[in-house]
């Protein structure tokens, strides 16, 4: 239980002589970092280190937190969690930032407690699914629906029609509906685009006749065999008529042409159709994960109600 006394506490960023020490502990909180910029906060009591808390900023200009992290058996563990916050949100305005998010286990619920608090209080529950891709295993190209149909290759000179294309499939998405809100297409593509080892041949925008109609984001996790799924969207009148699951077998025919053992992707609970397609196509649900946001202004989306808890 927590000393109800108040306790004197100091919250100093990481000097760059510490970083490697410090990332060790958040290994698997912070994960890929690729091109991203990590900022550590660290909380003394006198010279003892009682606590640490990530932000890793994103290359769209939004940030993530990790942790926080408290010192074992450290009996005041929610003013050190507080302290490390309130420095965090200062730094966060600092930097002019909109958005900031923390991915938490749903089990964490004095974390997310505390991140309640501090005005983390838009919530997005996320099924992280896997489809395992077997070296005997045989993935075919679904044919799509329509025989006009073209997938092209990321390049600069089809940057804007990404966007665009990108921009068009948030409308009337059931996918994490907060952040499609708060984040203008090219916010998202920098976002995708700064984690990790960006491929363009692993982005394809998907055109029929002379229109754009949907764009699949992959990303390769070289080191754990694997293939992520950033982002697959469509356009409206394009939805419920085979595209997705057409979308999903070029993913699954990219991860055994990489060499990957398994194909993952990240589901917005509230969004059914994207749900029954992965069923679908062979994946299943290992984990769930509860995201927080905060925006940093007030102004730029109108109030969302948190999505239930499973």
């Amino acid at each position: 239980m927590e000393s109800g006394q108040a306790v004197s506490l100091e919250v100093r960023v990481v000097p760059a002589s510490h970083m490697a020490t410090v990332a060790g502990e958040f290994e698997s909180e912070c994960g890929e970092v690729g091109s991203q910029k990590i900022d550590y906060l660290q909380a003394f009591e006198g010279e003892r280190s009682v606590g640490l808390l990530g932000l890793e900023w994103s290359a769209g200009g939004n940030v993530w937190l990790c942790g926080p992290k408290i010192e074992s058996q450290e009996p005041k563990a929610s003013q050190v969690a507080r302290a490390l916050l309130a420095a965090a949100n200062q730094h966060i305005e600092q930097r002019h930032v909109n958005l900031a998010q923390v991915m938490l286990n749903p089990a964490q619920l004095i974390e997310s407690g505390w991140y309640t608090d501090f005005g983390y209080d838009r919530v997005i529950t996320l099924e992280l699914n896997v489809r395992t891709i077997s070296s005997e295993e045989t993935v075919h190209e679904f044919s799509p629906p329509q025989s006009d149909c073209r997938s092209i290759l990321y390049a600069t000179e089809h940057h804007v029609r990404f966007s665009k294309t990108l921009a068009a499939s948030y409308v009337g998405s059931q996918d994490c509906l907060v952040l499609r809100r708060q984040s203008d297409p090219e916010t998202a593509l920098a976002d995708y685009r700064g984690r990790g080892l960006f491929e363009p041949t692993l982005w394809r925008l998907f055109q029929s006749a002379d229109e754009d109609f949907g764009c699949l984001l992959l990303r390769h996790h070289a080191d754990d065999a694997s293939l992520e799924i950033v982002y697959l969207g469509l356009v409206p009148p394009f939805r419920r008529l085979g595209w997705g699951h057409w979308a999903t077998c070029i993913a699954m025919a990219e991860a055994k042409r990489l060499g990957c053992r398994q194909l993952t992707v990240a589901v917005d609970t509230e969004n059914a159709a994207a749900r029954r397609l992965y069923a679908h196509c062979g994946f299943w649900c290992f984990a769930k994960k509860r995201v927080q946001i905060r925006t940093f202004d007030s102004q730029a989306i109108a109030p969302y109600p948190p999505s239930p808890t499973p």
